[in-house]
């Protein structure tokens, strides 16, 4: 009874030490995470990490940001593990931008452990995603401008670029594009709330075509789960390669002579790099590519009911300028249209001339430009996008800008 009596006050009193321990800690975190906090430190969290448009965008978001704001010299500690993001070559870069990497596991442990941790947690979902909003991206884009990109290609991975693609036929002076078309067997798990955003792989195939045409060489981006091509000369199917490896997405997205893509975020390492980037059927109407040397072009809306398209004017003064689940499009009895063979070629035609500075526009073709820049509205996905909308897509829609 005795020896039950001294356990039980010895159990006692080691758990008030505890507490008091942990409570005297508890105080001095508190206090070290105001001073961090006051002092700018954050702990950056990437919403998607295992999505590639996300584990480009949003760090490259966030940094760019501290640039524009002048506080780029205040540390962040970016949360990632190799083994939990979409590319982890990727994620070497990202480490040299940071101050330090914690994983995301550990974090967690610190939150429950210390809960003030949290309020040095930074999270960019809505600068990205934005739900039935404007993302706060656009405007961080358009005010880049034409300053640097964040990241610039290791000298030792441009030489093991350039090694792949000797060995796929490329020599000394020959330039490609990559080119990446969204399918379903990217994320099956979900993709019934996105299958809007697919499109047919014959569809991009003129557009391959015609960059071989004009002298360049075709990198099919992707993974094994998507459609294999058919053979075609300077094209390689790399989505099925045995060559293809994260370092190997990185390097072609960044030595590409632009990307040629749609609403799938593989684009998005493209861009943290400099490359221009082309986009076809992308959607939501409302969203538009993201920076001023980029192109796009949107799906548009079919009224099966009516057996017609949506005005421009219709289009974005509706909910559905930005619907971004299939069902809400379902529910309106709306179709996504997928872009035709011929709307892409143009789109290829004229990203092709910009980067090799021959593309002209004529005083219509602008006034076509801001007219359809002037449907979006604050409140739109992409409102204040610096990209333009292409050209020939724009001159075959235009009876698509008056009111129905």
């Amino acid at each position: 009874m005795l020896w039950t009596i001294l356990l039980t006050c010895l159990l006692i009193a080691a758990g008030v030490a505890a507490w008091q321990w942990h409570a005297r800690v508890t105080t001095t975190i508190s206090q070290l995470v105001n001073t961090l906090r006051d002092r700018g430190i954050r702990v950056f969290e990437v919403t998607l990490p295992e999505r590639i448009g996300h584990f480009a965008g949003e760090p490259e978001l966030w940094l760019k940001k501290k640039v524009l704001d002048g506080t780029e010299h205040t540390p962040t500690v970016l949360v990632a593990s190799p083994d939990q993001v979409a590319n982890p070559h990727l994620l070497t870069y990202w480490e040299e931008k940071f101050a330090c990497t914690i994983s995301p596991t550990l974090w967690c442990r610190l939150q429950k452990l210390f809960p003030a941790c949290k309020q040095l947690t930074f999270k960019s979902y809505e600068v990205m995603h934005a739900i039935d909003g404007t993302a706060g991206m656009y405007d961080i884009y358009a005010r880049w401008n034409d300053r640097p990109p964040p990241l610039e290609l290791r000298a030792e991975d441009k030489d093991h670029g350039l090694e792949t693609l000797q060995k796929w036929g490329l020599q000394e002076g020959d330039w490609f594009v990559c080119v990446h078309n969204r399918e379903r067997g990217y994320s099956p798990s979900d993709d019934h709330y996105h299958e809007y955003r697919n499109s047919a792989l014959d569809t991009i195939i003129p557009a391959m075509r015609e960059i071989v045409a004009r002298g360049g060489w075709v990198i099919r981006m992707g993974d094994p789960s998507m459609t294999p091509l058919p053979p075609m000369e300077r094209v390689i199917d790399y989505a099925h390669s045995p060559l293809r490896s994260a370092r190997l997405d990185i390097i072609l997205c960044a030595t590409a002579r632009f990307f040629l893509g749609n609403t799938s975020g593989l684009f998005g390492v493209s861009t943290v790099f400099g490359v221009p980037v082309a986009s076809a059927n992308f959607t939501p109407i409302s969203a538009m590519q993201f920076t001023k040397h980029d192109l796009s072009i949107p799906k548009l809306l079919y009224l099966e009911q009516q057996n017609r398209h949506l005005t421009f004017p219709e289009a974005f003064a509706s909910p559905a300028a930005n619907y971004r689940f299939s069902e809400q499009y379902e529910k309106e009895g709306l179709r996504v249209q997928d872009n035709s063979s011929d709307d892409i070629v143009d789109l290829t035609v004229e990203m092709l001339e910009r980067v090799m500075g021959t593309c002209t526009y004529t005083a219509h073709d602008e006034e076509l430009q801001q007219a359809f820049r002037a449907f979006l509205k604050p409140g739109h996905y992409a409102y204040g996008s610096a990209a333009r909308t292409g050209r020939n897509f724009l001159r075959k829609n235009e009876s698509l800008f008056q009111a129905y």
